[in-house]
């Protein structure tokens, strides 16, 4: 009965976080529309990155401490969970990078 109330806890923390970062992305969204042109483009890809970036690593470090309570625990189907838990919030990240990258200059 713990494990599961532990589970459901941990369930509903992510969840807010997540609610947290696309609240917070709509806050910042206001600003794309207040510039033109080119500058619209570069300051979505920018806030989108940020957005990418911020998430992955809110992602990753959530799976960092599932695998220590997982290891804890010595709960080997949790561990597993975890580890790709961080290499999915590895992949956003590189994914954000790999927009900031992107060259949307209009020509």
């Amino acid at each position: 009965m713990t494990k599961n109330c532990s589970k459901n806890f941990n369930s509903r923390i992510a969840y807010f976080i997540f609610a947290v970062l696309i609240f917070t992305t709509f806050l910042m969204a206001s600003n794309v529309f207040a510039a033109t042109g080119t500058e619209s483009l570069t300051t979505a890809k920018n806030l989108l990155s940020k957005a990418a970036q911020t998430g992955g690593g809110l992602y990753a470090v959530w799976g960092l401490v599932n695998l220590g309570m997982s290891l804890k625990d010595h709960n080997g189907p949790g561990i597993q969970s975890a580890i790709w838990q961080i290499i999915g919030g590895a992949i956003i990240i590189a994914a954000g990078t790999a927009i900031s990258s992107l060259d949307l200059t209009i020509s």
